[in-house]
């Protein structure tokens, strides 16, 4: 019966009562109770209070994301600031709180435990996870620790946030490194963008790559490329990366068809080089056929046909070869097997008629077996006549050489001499020439005296040419320096060779054997460089290849002309770049890339000068638009002009600029004449603007003044004026109101004979006799009331019944005449009426006439 009033105070049903106990409660000792309380309690008030002394980090959270009341959720954030910030008695200790800051990514949190806590460590952990920039420019405004302002700008990556930080920093230490950091970032942002552009560039450059035809220089180019594109690839976003692959798939695919293309050619090449080589083979064995061949070698000749006719069969496999060439072929192979029968039944002929008509059928061209050359030599006139032929007086035919050397001995050119001595020995010993014997013996003692002499002099010098030599060996010159010494010592050395071998001999064995220790470094060198010229030579043919196919498979009506000239401009450069190169090995080629070059430039010179002669066709109509005296109609046809200049057929960088500044001058010329027109019409334009505004102002004042016969005069003067000054290019706004203000004048003017039609009236009534009295006659008040319902104004009150009875009387049968005017109605009632009115009555026509006055409405 009293358990209602024996529970606790925290289950009370008032909140009220419930938030006094959540008061009394202990974060340790009741944190189950506190947490049941936070996650169940009917009230928002009391879920809060209880939240706000949690220190359960998970039941925290729980009502974060749970709880349906803002102000509930709001206290457990809260709670969650301040345990983290260390701002309250209860929260956890240090460490705890450096480890669930590092953990939390909740950016209000962060911004709570660096803006509030009292723990430096707990500051500087939360700027470390805080990425909301807005909240670190403030505090790196507020902070109170420099070293926490210097740890947000640090943390800052907005470039505009640092260009303020730098302005409004509270050290200087904060704005120095505030905009250290937005220069480094704006270099950066500078350097990204300049990769985007060139990224860009590379996507254009790939896809005028892909629409380029393939030439010698394409694969080189698309690895080139294809390396800046690995380069630059980290910086493209995947639309313009998109763009590159697509482009770099369809020059790979380009590069392909034409490298297969390439190959099939070389195939067809090779293989008519082949059908050639077998025609030639079978053409050479016939035309070298010796009568031994045709007597003892008809078998390996049939091999050698059977051969050449497989090699021609084989070749015209891969490369279907031309009728023409087929036949020819087939004739040769017909020809040769007919020799080859021909010859083997000449062989085996057993009668003289037999090789007679055998002979009959031999080719002339060809030599014949020894059986048809015996018979035509039994055949051969025994009766010509055979001269012998008159024996030539013996000259001396070796006088020439003993000239020669008679003056190498006189000379004292032992070496020389000694080198025509033996050949004169070779021919004495040849041709056992008695006479040449005697001459030398005549010469044998001066060679003797020089020899001695050779001997006495080189002999040291040959030997200190040995040491020299031999010192070589082991220096540590390089291999090009060591090559020239040796290279020198044998100049030397063979400066002092007499030619004699014995006399040499010894010495020259030293010699050798020292040049060949010496030289052994330089072999790998100049084996190196010997295969580097090698290969220079073969890349040199291989873009000689190249630049002829390019030549021959070239179609110059619609040649890609930018891309030839790139190519005529590249392939020298190309050239040079593959060096060094043997000397002897490099002449031949360098003839055919010269007359490479010389093909290109005859192909390119001609367009050039067509392409120039087109341009300067168009510089000579430009100049010749500087004669016309309308620059308007001269601008619209240099602008066609120039359309078509822009539509012109390429040029090289020379010419182009050559004539673009030409063409440019003229153009700015024609341009500066037209701007100069146009800057005189303005002004003329804006000098009529001014008087036709002046001559608007007059007509505005003449409109606005009453309407008299003086003002009338006046407004048809002004409007007159406007009218006059209306020709011509004016702006539209002015001419406008010109015209609003003309038909006004227009419309008023109009009015005049009516304006004076009432001042008549207006005179005739001023003019009506007045009574001496107040007394108003009837026939007066009848008048007053026609004017007045003539003119629409109201009648006094007492008079309304007289002037319905004048209007349903006298207005009925003047509404039905044709052209009814209120003012001539008036005049004929004036005219009808002679009696004197009263003052009263005549203030009241004139009332009336005033209403109807024309032009002054």
């Amino acid at each position: 019966m009293f358990g209602r009033f024996l529970k606790p105070r925290w289950q009370h049903a008032k909140p009220e009562i419930r938030l006094k106990a959540i008061e009394q409660l202990d974060h340790s000792n009741d944190a189950d109770l506190l947490h049941q309380l936070a996650r169940g309690d009917a009230s928002a008030l009391v879920r809060a209070a209880a939240t706000a002394k949690l220190t359960d980090f998970a039941a925290l959270d729980e009502v974060h994301q749970r709880d349906e009341t803002p102000s509930v959720r709001e206290a457990a954030s809260m709670r969650i600031m301040s345990l983290l910030a260390g701002t309250t008695d209860d929260s956890p200790n240090s460490d705890t709180r450096l480890r669930l800051i590092r953990l939390t990514d909740n950016q209000d949190v962060l911004a709570h435990v660096a803006a509030h806590s009292p723990d430096m460590h707990s500051r500087m952990a939360a700027l470390e996870r805080l990425s909301d920039e807005a909240v670190l420019y403030q505090l790196a405004l507020d902070a109170p620790t420099q070293a926490l302002r210097v740890a947000c700008v640090q943390n800052i990556s907005s470039l505009s946030l640092l260009k303020r930080l730098a302005k409004h920093g509270r050290d200087k230490r904060v704005t120095r490194l505030a905009r250290d950091q937005a220069r480094e970032l704006q270099q950066q942002q500078q350097q990204t963008e300049r990769e985007t552009v060139k990224v860009y560039h590379l996507a254009d450059r790939l896809e005028q790559h892909a629409r380029r035809r393939v030439d010698a220089l394409y694969g080189p180019q698309l690895e080139q490329l294809e390396q800046q594109w690995r380069q630059l690839s980290p910086q493209a976003s995947a639309d313009i990366a998109s763009r590159i692959q697509q482009a770099l798939h369809q020059c790979r695919n380009q590069l392909t068809e034409s490298q297969e293309q390439t190959r099939q050619q070389a195939l067809a090449e090779t293989a008519k080089a082949e059908r050639e080589a077998a025609a030639h083979t079978l053409f050479q064995l016939l035309s070298q056929a010796t009568p031994e061949t045709w007597d003892h070698h008809l078998g390996e000749m049939r091999s050698a046909l059977a051969t050449q006719r497989r090699r021609w069969n084989s070749a015209d496999e891969h490369a279907q070869a031309l009728d023409q060439d087929r036949m020819a072929f087939n004739d040769l192979v017909t020809a040769f097997e007919q020799l080859l029968t021909l010859a083997t039944d000449i062989n085996a002929a057993d009668s003289q008629e037999t090789l007679t008509e055998l002979a009959a059928r031999w080719p002339k061209e060809y030599q014949p077996p020894s059986a048809l050359l015996a018979l035509r030599t039994r055949k051969k006139d025994d009766t010509a006549e055979t001269a012998e032929p008159e024996r030539a007086k013996p000259a001396q035919p070796h006088r020439g050489l003993l000239v020669a050397l008679k003056r190498e001995l006189r000379q004292g050119n032992l070496r020389h001499a000694n080198r025509l001595w033996h050949r004169a020995q070779t021919i004495i010993d040849t041709h056992n020439d008695d006479a040449l014997s005697a001459e030398l013996s005549k010469l044998a003692a001066r060679r003797a005296e020089l020899q001695d002499w050779h001997r006495f002099a080189a002999e040291p010098k040959k030997v200190a040419l040995c040491e020299q030599m031999e010192a070589l060996d082991g220096t540590t010159m390089d291999a090009p320096e060591l090559a020239t010494a040796i290279q020198a010592l044998h100049d030397e050395w063979r400066s002092l060779m007499s030619s004699d071998q014995d006399e040499d001999q010894s010495l020259w064995a030293r010699f050798k054997e020292a040049s060949d220790k010496a030289y052994q470094p330089c072999r790998a060198h100049f084996a190196e460089l010997d295969a580097i010229k090698a290969s220079n030579l073969e890349k040199r043919q291989t873009l000689c290849q190249q630049l002829d196919n390019f030549i021959t498979v070239q179609n110059w009506e619609k040649a890609d002309w930018h891309g030839v000239w790139q190519i005529r401009q590249q392939a020298p450069k190309d050239w040079k770049a593959l060096h060094p190169i043997r000397f002897t090995d490099a002449r031949d080629i360098q003839k055919r890339f010269s007359a490479l070059l010389a093909q290109l430039d005859e192909q390119l010179n001609g367009y050039i000068e067509k392409a120039e002669n087109e341009r300067k066709q168009l510089l000579d109509q430009a100049r010749a638009l500087m004669e016309l005296d309308d620059t308007q109609q001269a601008t619209r046809e240099a602008q066609a002009i120039q359309k078509r200049w822009r539509q012109s057929a390429w040029l090289p960088p020379a010419q182009h600029r050559a004539l673009q500044k030409q063409f440019r001058k003229t153009m700015d010329a024609l341009f500066d004449a037209r701007n100069r027109d146009m800057a005189a019409h303005r002004k003329r334009q804006e000098q009529a603007g001014q008087t036709l505004a002046t001559h608007i102002s007059a007509l505005e004042d003449c409109l606005a003044q009453p309407f008299t016969d003086d003002s009338a005069d006046n407004l048809s003067r002004a409007s007159a004026a406007v009218d006059e000054h209306l020709g011509g290019e004016l702006p539209q706004p002015l001419v406008r109101k010109a015209q609003q203000l003309k038909r006004r004048a227009s419309e008023r003017l109009q009015q005049l004979s009516r304006w004076q039609q009432w001042q008549q009236l207006r005179n005739a009534v001023a003019g009506l006799p007045e009574t001496a009295g107040n007394e108003e006659s009837d026939d007066a008040l009848t008048l007053a009331v026609a004017f007045e319902a003539l003119a629409g104004v109201p009648s006094p009150e007492l008079e309304r019944q007289r002037r319905l009875q004048w209007q349903l009387e006298q207005l009925p049968g003047a509404m039905k005449r044709q052209q009814f005017d209120a003012r001539e109605e008036m005049q004929r009632l004036l005219a009808d009426h002679a009696l004197p009115v009263s003052t009263a009555i005549k203030a009241r026509l004139h009332h009336a006439i005033a209403v109807l006055e024309p032009g002054n409405a």
